[in-house]
């Protein structure tokens, strides 16, 4: 039994050492340049300097060529996500690296068309980090974006240097930094926030928490809870839930809640409800109240009865509630609906209710419209 379950644990070892082999065969070597980079690409990437280092080596590279006030750089790192760049109809033949008013364009290559985002697959897998910088203000960042590297990045309109392969914690440092000095960019903060969610590791959570958290405008912090929500864990979910208690504005509020409604944890819904119950903010207790409503569970079914059973009739709460369960499948929306038009005290309860019944075009709201209308 024993020499069983060591032959199990050494096959376990070996199948876990044969996935690192083959992960670790997608990065490239050190100091190799990449063939998914072509144009006006400069490779540092053989320096056994930092990559901090690395980076202001660039800003002193391209100062010394004088020209353009904009360049690139890029280097490899470890993504949560397979990276999927797609474009707007078939596969591109490869893309163009532009930029316009301080952010990266990129363009389907010969067709000018702009690509219109990145798909992600949940493995971890190498892609690129790519940074606009601005020499005239001495290597700011001015936009971050991440690359697919099966994809062919052509950088004719600016160059590129290319710094290598970074370990994820000094990547973080590097982002974390340039999210700093760009606190009067609001859309270079996004963007960096953006880069920061898709890397592995502990130090990206713990920035986007801290930004989460920090002094920036709303819709940056905003941007912030947004990736927050995306790891859909119980850390961050206990994390947003402290986030909220904190939290005075509003369209903060509305934003964390959305965050939260993103989590599979059951805990989410008990938040959501707990929100939409007892929250001071009207508006923060109909958006609870929509999520709920989309999230379908037993436990969400039943707080939007309750709600729609126990509001005052002049809270407008009621009417959000009745909405929220006019998105629930028919099966579930439906009879609710009808339990509402039939016996609910107020007429305009009643009335809403009707109104959502006749959008469904269900044959057992048809057939109440008939009872009523002929006074069965």
């Amino acid at each position: 039994m024993r020499a069983h379950k060591m032959n199990r644990i050494t096959g376990g070892a070996l199948f876990t050492a044969l996935l690192l082999l083959i992960f670790s065969a997608a990065f490239l070597s050190a100091g190799e340049k990449p063939s998914f980079l072509t144009g006006k690409v400069i490779d540092l990437s053989g320096s056994n300097l930092s990559l901090e280092k690395k980076v202001a080596s660039a800003g002193t590279e391209f100062r010394k060529t004088g020209g353009a006030k904009t360049y690139f750089t890029a280097y490899e790192f470890v993504s949560r996500h397979k990276i999927h760049r797609r474009s707007t109809d078939s596969p591109p033949e490869g893309y163009v690296v532009n930029t316009k008013e301080s952010r990266i364009r990129i363009e389907d290559k010969g067709r000018g068309k702009n690509q219109v985002g990145t798909e992600t697959e949940d493995m971890p897998s190498p892609a690129a980090l790519l940074f606009l910088h601005d020499q005239t203000e001495n290597g700011e960042v001015l936009d971050v974006t991440v690359l697919d590297m099966d994809q062919t990045y052509d950088f004719s309109d600016a160059p590129v240097f290319w710094l290598g392969r970074a370990e994820n914690a000094e990547s973080v440092s590097i982002l974390e930094k340039s999210f700093d000095s760009a606190k009067d960019r609001s859309q270079a903060q996004k963007s960096i926030l953006f880069a920061a969610s898709c890397h592995q590791g502990p130090q990206a959570y713990v920035f986007l928490k801290k930004a989460a958290l920090g002094p920036s405008g709303d819709k940056v912090r905003e941007t912030a809870i947004f990736w927050l929500g995306n790891y859909g864990d119980s850390r961050s979910l206990a994390d947003l839930k402290e986030i909220y208690g904190k939290e005075k504005s509003v369209s903060v509020k509305k934003q964390i809640i959305f965050a939260i409604q993103l989590s599979k944890q059951k805990e989410a819904v008990e938040e959501l409800i707990r929100i939409a119950k007892q929250d001071a903010s009207q508006e923060a207790r109909k958006q609870a109240v929509f999520w709920l409503g989309q999230k379908a569970s037993a436990e969400s079914v039943k707080a939007l009865k309750d709600i729609v059973e126990t509001a005052s009739e002049e809270d407008s709460l009621k009417e959000q509630a009745i909405f929220a369960i006019s998105q629930l499948p028919k099966d579930r929306s439906v009879p609710m609906l009808i339990d509402i038009a039939k016996t609910n005290k107020y007429p305009s309860v009643r009335k809403r209710a009707l109104f959502w019944l006749g959008q469904s075009g269900d044959p057992a709201a048809l057939k109440l419209f008939e009872e009523i209308l002929l006074k069965k």
